[in-house]
């Protein structure tokens, strides 16, 4: 694969992580003590993610015979390939949500980003181009669907009445759809 598309997509992996951490933090007052600490995490988990993903694949050279510094340098970069940063960020990011008053719309745009952000990992960790996604289109957009039907429903009165019955029957729609989208044959 030649190197401008894999630089694209760690860019864009790069841009979108730093963009999940900044909007999962924001604001970060009244997050307590654990506060500062989940968004060093997730910084150091994007750090590391988009480090992982320029490093690339594990040369298959041997580690024998190099000088100590380069020997500590190329364990370094292995255990910076090895681990799951992408993970840990949405995991972190995730948590930084949570300990945030709950708003609704914010969360369904971080789940949008964090969706985006683990495509262009992938994207930036395989071979494949963004058209090996097109198969995936449809689910993608149905999960999109649900998202913003469950942030639409989050942010309805907990009364009920006909905007809260008819929220609940476009669900229940719109998960048969997704769940006959998933199950089809290819």
């Amino acid at each position: 694969m030649r190197n401008g598309p894999r630089v694209r997509a760690t860019a864009a992996a790069g841009v979108l992580a730093a963009a999940c951490v900044a909007w999962a933090a924001v604001p970060l007052t009244g997050a307590g003590p654990i506060g500062p600490v989940v968004l060093a995490a997730a910084a150091a988990c994007a750090a590391a993610s988009v480090a992982r993903l320029a490093l690339g694949a594990a040369p298959g050279e041997a580690l024998v015979y190099l000088n100590p510094v380069l020997h500590a340098g190329r364990l370094l970069a292995n255990l910076v390939r090895r681990w799951l940063w992408a993970e840990g960020l949405v995991i972190a990011a995730l948590v930084l949500e949570a300990l945030h008053h709950p708003r609704p719309w914010h969360t369904g745009l971080l789940g949008a980003a964090l969706l985006a952000y683990l495509l262009a990992v992938h994207l930036a960790e395989s071979p494949a181009r963004l058209a090996v996604l097109r198969p995936q289109a449809p689910l993608l957009a149905a999960g999109l669907g649900l998202l913003a039907l469950a942030v639409g429903a989050a942010m309805l009165p907990a009364a009920t009445g006909s905007a809260a019955d008819l929220m609940a029957v476009l669900a229940a729609v719109a998960a048969i759809a997704v769940g006959g989208l998933a199950l089809r044959p290819p």
